[in-house]
């Protein structure tokens, strides 16, 4: 056991060091190009660009997403309800598309919301007016929860075993009960991916920022704030592991 455990290693180790080194070759090609865009003033007139692009588009972003993503996410629900309607409760490959169909409904409704509360913060830093801020925000966010009501419920009406409201403030614990072993297996691979793929995407942030604070008066509170996020995301799953592990060993027990 402990030669094939080095024998992975000695096989492993020579990629590592070639990413490593690679890191760092592009790091100094960086440095370099930090100092050129520092020295031209290029990093404050792109902060600028940015700045006035997004100034643009905020009045604007908030209602668009609405009907995209939400006029997206009502047409499949409606279509997957006349599926529904039309199922005869036996063919399991109808029953998978209509799943399908509901599971594009609810990434529409969660880019929505995601997409509510950047245009919320955004229209708050350029003190832009209640009707384009609050009013637009608050409609997206009513929006959310029905289309999210509509999917669970009709989600509901195909299983009958599943459990919760979405209005209920423990939904996801009374719905993760409801479900079979495979079903929770597919939520375990899927919160394994959210959990790799939150952390590869703070990773290059904290690289991004760091470089940002080498050319613009950024301050340590955004390296701080994604490092938390970080921080927070491996943390919170190394003690989920280490309780799910004691109770599996009270359980054998």
């Amino acid at each position: 056991m402990s030669d094939n455990v080095k024998l992975e290693n000695r096989r492993a180790m020579p990629k590592f060091f070639l990413a490593l080194l690679g890191s760092l070759v592009l790091g100094g090609v960086l440095g370099i190009a930090i100092c050129w865009v520092d020295f031209s003033g290029g990093a404050e007139a792109a902060a600028e660009a940015v700045n006035g692009f997004l100034r643009y588009i905020t009045p604007w972003g908030l209602p668009a997403a609405v009907v995209l993503l939400g006029g997206h996410a009502l047409a499949l629900y409606f279509r997957a309800k006349r599926r529904f309607a039309a199922w005869d409760r036996e063919d399991e490959d109808e029953a998978d598309a209509i799943d399908m169909l509901l599971t594009w409904v609810l990434l529409l409704a969660s880019a929505l919301l995601i997409m509510s509360f950047f245009f919320f913060a955004s229209g708050v830093w350029f003190e832009l007016e209640l009707m384009v801020t609050v009013v637009p925000f608050l409609a997206a966010i009513a929006l959310v929860i029905v289309i999210e009501q509509k999917a669970v419920d009709l989600t509901k009406r195909m299983n009958p075993e599943k459990k919760g409201s979405v209005y209920d403030v423990k939904f996801r614990k009374k719905w993760l009960d409801s479900c079979d072993e495979a079903e929770r297996a597919q939520i375990g691979q899927a919160a394994m991916c959210a959990y790799q793929m939150t952390s590869r995407v703070c990773l290059g942030l904290w690289l991004v920022l760091l470089i940002m604070g080498m050319t613009l008066d950024i301050g340590l509170l955004p390296v701080f704030l994604v490092t938390l996020i970080m921080g927070v995301s491996q943390i919170s799953y190394m003690a989920a592991c280490v309780r799910m592990g004691r109770r599996k060993g009270t359980a054998e027990k």
